[in-house]
């Protein structure tokens, strides 16, 4: 950590001692005062609506369930409309002893205003009801998000709409929306630039290890990841994390590797911009019953070096 606090020091000073420069076109679409944040934010909430689905529902992943639901929250799908959050805990009940997969293609997130989000997105849908039977649809989804007293915003609407069946067969789609919503979580909380480390708690095994830069810069401990977090990051007045190339695979029961591409782009205190693009790869252990998977290490390869735009 010591190597990227170094570096940002002396990009900072030397861009001081620089006269302005013109930054690359192609870069500088990335700093439209377009903060990455927030669409973090609202896609670990949709990639964890998900989540309910794709295993046993139990007493407590219901809860879970509940915790991304606005109290008035409406719901329309092929199957009738639920408003309020106690009907749904009664609708979702049907899905008992259900198989469901959701494969995402698409998804995009707007921010209609300062408190409200509209996300859409095309899904493959697959499921085996308990009697055998199968099926397979496309559905689109349309869905509005509004802030909450927390940092992850609630689902206030989600209109569901079949668009066509399908031939495909089941495959398994929890590890993606399982890892990717932890992934935009991690992103929109190293994004947050506040030094604080209290929401990394619950995303770290008790035993954690963070190699962000080199073998001998680990982090193993909750004081040391709050002293990065009130190091580096505090240099900057906006950070933003676009993911690339993320794949997941089940190494055994509930133990999954991750490696995603993040491209950076960061504005320092002194309004200087830089990129950078490294590649990570995450161990992940994952208890179903809890709100997010838990890091157990992460190892980033620096692929691009930061530097500054000119």
């Amino acid at each position: 950590m010591n190597h990227i606090r170094k570096t940002l020091s002396a990009i900072i000073i030397a861009s001081s001692l620089m006269g302005s420069t013109s930054a690359l076109s192609d870069e500088e679409t990335h700093f439209n005062a377009t903060k990455t944040t927030q669409s973090h934010l609202v896609k670990a909430q949709f990639y964890r609506w998900y989540q309910l689905y794709e295993r046993p529902m139990n007493k407590t992943r219901i809860e879970n369930q509940m915790d991304i639901l606005a109290k008035g929250i409406m719901i329309t799908s092929a199957a009738g409309q639920v408003k309020g959050k106690e009907n749904y805990h009664e609708r979702v009940k049907v899905f008992t002893g259900w198989k469901n997969a959701h494969h995402v293609q698409a998804v995009n997130v707007i921010e209609t205003s300062p408190t409200e989000y509209q996300l859409t997105a095309s899904i493959q849908y697959q499921n085996i009801k308990p009697d055998g039977e199968k099926s397979s649809y496309s559905i689109d989804y349309d869905t509005r998000l509004i802030a909450s007293n927390s940092l992850l915003p609630t689902f206030a609407e989600i209109n569901i709409k079949p668009t066509g069946t399908t031939m495909l067969d089941f495959e398994d789609a929890y590890p993606e929306n399982r890892m990717l919503s932890l992934v935009h979580y991690w992103a929109a909380l190293m994004e947050q630039l506040d030094g604080n480390v209290e929401p990394f708690k619950e995303l770290l095994t008790p035993n954690f290890t963070l190699n962000f830069s080199s073998v001998n810069n680990k982090i193993n401990s909750i004081d040391a990841l709050s002293k990065w977090l009130n190091g580096a990051p505090l240099q900057l007045k906006q950070s933003s994390h676009h993911l690339e190339n993320f794949s997941v695979v089940e190494t055994e029961e509930n133990h999954f590797t991750v490696n995603v591409d993040f491209d950076w782009y960061g504005i320092t205190k002194t309004d200087q911009k830089m990129v950078a693009k490294t590649r990570h790869t995450w161990a992940v252990i994952d208890n179903p019953d809890e709100r997010f998977a838990r890091v157990q290490n992460i190892h980033v390869e620096t692929l691009e070096a930061f530097r500054l735009l000119k």
